[in-house]
């Protein structure tokens, strides 16, 4: 299943999921954005495929009633398929008759109304795209069904594993000032403002994209940037060693292409830490 592991919380949100049963509506009513939760939700929609991997992360699998195909890559049991996230088929949503709906940006006036119509509430969350995001991201689906007050037992326990592994990274880097490349795929380099990239950069690595505003680089760009590391996903190093324009970059050169679990980078997902923790040795080889 794709992206199950968005957002994990290193599955420690499932083993204290037991603590959160029978925990009562203390923290409710909050407010999310323009929403208010009175009340923990028992049937919800999401229209993201982020937000149905995070909502399985934090063990609340048995209230989603309707996912995007894009998250739905196997049959799900009680979970209908809603369509494409592009293309969300809002008659399934009507049938399906959740009290709550997550979705990731603003819906036209005629589906809010068609919504409100129904007495279905909405709750539009933007998808974290950058490191300092994901906190408020969790934060938001932790009150939707904890309330307030339970936030800090779901959430931080990977938080606070992805802190350690980076100041750790950070000190036992020590100021080696190798450049590094880390390719989402082909042609495609995480840049400064992404989750990655802001946790590459507190870790004490150079990411040859810090300053770019597009995923993008050109080869002759990346050449000039002549990353001395290169870290991309599996199955992709031997594409990028054999790569023409890339022959002459220190990495491809001395063979320092490794592949790593970029989707966990990414998405601040489980294997996060592990996985920036394995690209520190490889800097300090």
């Amino acid at each position: 299943m794709k992206n199950i592991k968005f957002l994990s919380v290193i599955m420690v949100a499932v083993l204290l999921i037991g603590s959160f049963s029978g925990c009562g509506d203390d923290g409710f009513p909050v407010k999310i954005g323009d929403t208010e939760v009175t009340a923990p939700p028992a049937r919800v929609a999401v229209l993201s495929e982020q937000a149905a991997s995070a909502i399985f992360a934090l063990g609340y699998k048995s209230y989603l009633v309707g996912a995007p195909s894009e998250f739905l890559t196997t049959e799900i049991p009680g979970v209908t398929d809603l369509g494409n996230s592009m293309f969300i088929d809002f008659d399934k949503v009507y049938e399906l008759a959740p009290d709550l709906i997550i979705a990731p940006a603003e819906l036209t006036d005629t589906i809010k109304n068609n919504l409100a119509s129904r007495n279905i509430k909405l709750v539009e969350l933007k998808t974290p795209m950058k490191y300092s995001e994901v906190a408020p991201y969790y934060e938001a689906l932790s009150k939707i069904f904890l309330g307030e007050i339970k936030y800090t037992e779901a959430y931080d326990p990977f938080m606070g594993e992805a802190e350690r592994i980076i100041a750790e990274t950070k000190t036992a880097l020590n100021g080696i000032t190798k450049k590094v490349a880390l390719f989402i795929e082909e042609g495609y380099v995480a840049t400064g403002d992404t989750i990655a990239g802001e946790a590459m950069k507190k870790a004490g690595m150079i990411n040859i994209a810090d300053g770019e505003t597009a995923y993008m680089m050109s080869a002759k760009a990346i050449r000039e940037a002549d990353p001395e590391i290169i870290f991309c996903p599996e199955g992709l190093s031997e594409t990028i060693m054999n790569f023409e324009s890339y022959k002459n970059i220190t990495a491809i050169k001395n063979g320092a292409v490794y592949e790593v679990d970029v989707e966990a980078l990414i998405y601040a997902s489980e294997g996060f830490a592990a996985t920036l923790q394995g690209m520190s040795k490889y800097l300090l080889q």
